[in-house]
C-alpha cells in the first residue's frame, strides 16, 4: 500500500430547498454580504426543515462560512461583480447536534403517526375480513341447514344468499372507494406541500427583495441626509453671502458719503484754489515792472563791471547813446571771458531810456533769478522786447538760459 498522505474530499449537494439567492449593491462590503447571507439562510432552513420550535432558534453568529472568489473581507461587493459571490455556510458542531436530535424526534414523532394510521386501516380491513368470512360461513351452515330441511324452505334461503352477496359487494365497494378518496387525498396533500413549498420559496424571494429594497432605502436615507446636509451648508453659505453684500452695501454707502464730501470739499478748494491764483496774477503783474527794471540795472551793473567803470554816468561821458551802444559793444566783442555776448541792438535797448525802465522805476530793485526769469517770459516771445530782455537775463546771469 502507498504511504502517501490522504486528503480530505468534501461533495456538497444543493438544492432549491437549501439554497438562498438574492442580489445586492456592489456598494456593500463582503463581510457584510456574507453575514447577510448567514442570516437568510438561517431564516430559509428553519422554515424549510420545520425548526420553528427549535429553543433557542438557530445562530447566524454560530454558522460557519466559505466564500469564493477569493477576496478581502472589506473589499467592495463589486470586485465580485463578474463571477458574483457564492458562500457555503455551515453550522459548527453544537448547532449540529441540535438540529440532528431535533430531526429526530420529528421522525419519531411521524412514525407513531403513520404506524397509528396504519394499525387503523388493518383494524377496519380485518373488520371486513371477519364480517365476511362470518357471512360465508353463515351462509355455508345454512346451506348445510337447507340442505337437510324440506324443500318448503328453497325459496327464502336463495332469498338470503342473494342479499348477503349483495352486501357484501357494496361493502367491497365502498371499500374500493374509500381507498380511492384516501389516494386522492394523498394526492392533495401531496399538491397542498408543494403549494406550500412554492408559497415558501415566493415568500422567501419576496423576503430577499424586501431586504434588497431596505438596503435601497437604507442608501436612499443616506443619500437624502447627505443632500440635506449639503442643502443645509448652503442655506449657511447663502445667508453669509446676504450679510456679506449688506456690509458691503454698507461701506458702498459710507464711500459715497465720503466721496461726496470729498467733492464738496474739493470744489470748495477749487474756488479758494482759483481766487489765490487770481491773487497771485495780480501780484505777478504788480512785480513784473519791478523784475524787469532789475534786470536792466543788474546788466548795466555787469557792463561797468566788464569795462572797469564805477558809475553809468562815469562810462557815458560826453558820449550820445548811440555812441554809448557802439562803445559798450565792441569792449564788450573784446572780451574772451564771458561766457555771452549780448546784441548790439540789446546793448542799446540798454542804454536808452525805454519803457521798461520807467516801469520799472516805481518798483524796488530787489528781486530773485527766478523772479526775473519769470518776469522776461511773460513778454511776447515774438516781440524786440522779449529778444533784448533775454540777452540781458543771459549777460547778467552768465548765460543761464530761459
Amino acid at each position: 500500500m502507498s504511504s502517501a498522505p490522504t486528503v480530505a474530499l468534501t461533495a456538497i449537494w444543493t438544492d432549491d430547498r437549501n439554497t438562498c439567492k438574492g442580489r445586492l449593491r456592489g456598494s456593500y462590503r463582503v463581510d457584510q454580504a456574507v453575514g447577510m447571507l448567514q442570516r437568510e439562510i438561517c431564516k430559509h432552513v428553519t422554515m424549510v426543515y420545520g425548526l420553528e420550535a427549535l429553543d433557542p432558534p438557530l445562530n447566524p453568529l454560530a454558522m460557519q462560512a466559505k466564500y469564493f472568489p477569493g477576496a478581502e473581507p472589506s473589499d467592495l461587493l463589486s470586485v465580485c461583480s463578474s463571477t458574483g459571490l457564492t458562500a457555503i455556510i455551515s453550522p459548527d458542531a453544537e448547532s449540529t447536534g441540535r438540529i440532528q436530535t431535533h430531526l429526530a424526534e420529528q421522525a419519531q414523532a411521524n412514525q407513531t403517526s403513520v404506524e397509528r394510521n396504519t394499525t387503523l386501516a388493518t383494524d377496519s380491513d380485518s373488520a371486513t375480513t371477519s364480517q365476511s368470512s362470518t357471512s360465508v360461513q353463515s351462509r355455508k351452515s345454512k346451506n348445510r341447514k337447507k340442505r337437510n330441511t324440506s324443500s318448503k324452505a328453497n325459496l327464502p334461503q336463495v332469498t338470503m344468499d342473494s342479499q348477503l352477496k349483495d352486501m357484501l359487494a357494496s361493502m367491497q365497494n365502498e371499500i374500493a372507494e374509500s381507498r380511492r378518496e384516501n389516494g386522492s387525498m394523498r394526492n392533495e396533500i401531496e399538491s397542498m406541500r408543494n403549494e406550500i413549498e412554492s408559497m415558501r420559496n415566493k415568500n422567501e424571494r419576496v423576503l430577499n427583495e424586501n431586504a434588497r429594497i431596505l438596503g435601497e432605502n437604507g442608501s436612499m436615507r443616506n443619500e437624502i441626509e447627505s443632500m440635506r446636509n449639503e442643502i443645509e451648508s448652503v442655506r449657511n453659505e447663502s445667508e453669509r453671502l446676504v450679510n456679506e453684500n449688506e456690509r458691503v452695501s454698507d461701506e458702498n454707502e459710507s464711500i459715497r458719503n465720503d466721496l461726496a464730501n470729498l467733492h464738496k470739499h474739493l470744489e470748495a478748494e477749487k474756488v479758494k484754489r482759483a481766487q489765490d491764483i487770481e491773487s497771485l496774477r495780480e501780484v505777478t503783474m504788480l512785480l513784473v515792472p519791478l523784475h524787469l527794471r532789475v534786470l536792466l540795472d543788474l546788466a548795466r551793473k555787469k557792463v561797468l563791471e566788464h569795462l572797469g567803470h564805477e558809475t553809468w554816468e562815469e562810462l557815458r561821458d560826453t558820449r550820445s547813446v548811440y555812441q554809448l551802444a557802439d562803445n559798450i559793444f565792441n569792449d564788450l566783442l573784446k572780451r574772451t571771458d564771458l561766457s555771452f555776448h549780448p546784441s548790439h541792438q540789446s546793448i542799446l535797448f540798454l542804454c536808452s531810456y525805454n519803457n521798461v525802465r520807467r516801469a520799472g522805476n516805481v518798483a524796488a530793485h530787489n528781486a530773485k533769478e527766478c523772479d526775473i526769469k519769470s518776469a522776461v517770459e511773460t513778454q511776447a516771445l515774438d516781440s524786440n522786447d522779449r529778444r533784448c530782455l533775454e540777452h540781458l537775463f543771459r549777460y547778467t546771469y552768465d548765460g543761464a538760459l530761459i
